[in-house]
């Protein structure tokens, strides 16, 4: 099978246009038609409707997609890994991390790895968790950094351990609790809880650790974590954040720390892959750099 007709596929199946996906692959539209009809005849299906409006798939093509996703992307990732063997470790390395892990946990790492390995091209996805295991699924990623507490499929993927992180309420300098060591979950549920929106992963796991806080009094919801610092370093307010995200902020005296009296939020941080992919030389160097210095 010609792996153009399948990238041609996976475009049309995007844009719905044949101007477009001829546009998005520098090819005419008669060139893009005939790759098509010519996939449809291999595969003796339609795979497209095509009408005067749109070009939508059919119920043939919408099953087919994610297969050919996985063979387009296992071939690309095929071409990648040979080429890190046959051009001393060139090529791409593609991994993703939510905000607080990406920024504070692994941009050191990267960096390093960086430094070591100048010939590969490294391309890092900061964004949700949800995001990341859709890009994992489709082979958009060979790594995902994750906090143990988001949900994997199992029998798919397999998470390897990587870090502990624990979180401390977090206030401004001027908040009448700054001045001390520790809170209790009473005294915080009268004051304003400063955190991220109800689908997050954080606050699903901070929700189920310590209910009482995040469901009495009232919260202010806010989608960036940088922005929450800025909240409550005005002093309105507290947040429950890893002492990692706001170490300049505490050693410049805008933001203070406090244990929560009685209870422990720890989560771990741990590296999630693809139990039956291959794993390309630059991904096992990479995994041995982070995995040496636990």
């Amino acid at each position: 099978m010609d792996m153009e007709k399948i990238k041609a596929f996976l475009s049309l199946s995007e844009t719905e246009s044949f101007t477009k996906s001829a546009e998005q692959l520098f090819i005419s539209q008669p060139a893009l038609s005939k790759q098509i009809q010519t996939l449809e005849q291999e595969l003796n299906i339609p795979l497209f409707n095509r009408t005067k409006k749109a070009t939508t798939l059919t119920m043939y093509g919408t099953y087919f997609r994610p297969y050919a996703a996985a063979i387009w992307e296992n071939y690309a990732k095929a071409l990648d890994h040979i080429k890190q063997i046959t051009n001393s470790e060139e090529g791409n390395l593609y991994v993703g991390a939510t905000h607080f892990i990406g920024v504070y946990l692994l941009s050191p790492h990267l960096a390093q790895f960086q430094q070591l390995f100048p010939n590969i091209t490294m391309h890092a996805t900061i964004d949700s968790s949800k995001t990341l295991l859709r890009k994992l699924e489709k082979y958009e990623l060979e790594l995902a950094f994750l906090s143990d507490y988001v949900a994997i499929d199992e029998e798919r993927f397999q998470r390897l351990p990587w870090m502990k992180d624990e979180l401390k309420v977090a206030v401004g300098a001027n908040h009448p609790f700054a001045g001390r060591t520790s809170i209790t979950e009473e005294e915080l549920a009268t004051d304003l809880f400063v955190t991220k929106e109800k689908y997050s992963s954080i606050y699903q796991f901070i929700n189920s650790s310590r209910r009482h806080v995040v469901t009495e009094g009232k919260s202010l919801f806010i989608h960036d974590q940088e922005a929450i610092k800025q909240v409550i370093s005005t002093g309105r307010g507290f947040a429950l954040l890893s002492p990692k995200s706001v170490a300049l902020e505490v050693a410049a005296g805008r933001i203070h720390l406090l244990d929560l009296e009685g209870y422990e939020l720890k989560r771990n941080i741990t590296i999630v892959r693809e139990k039956n992919r291959h794993i390309t030389p630059a991904c096992k160097h990479l995994l041995e750099l982070i995995l040496k210095e636990q």
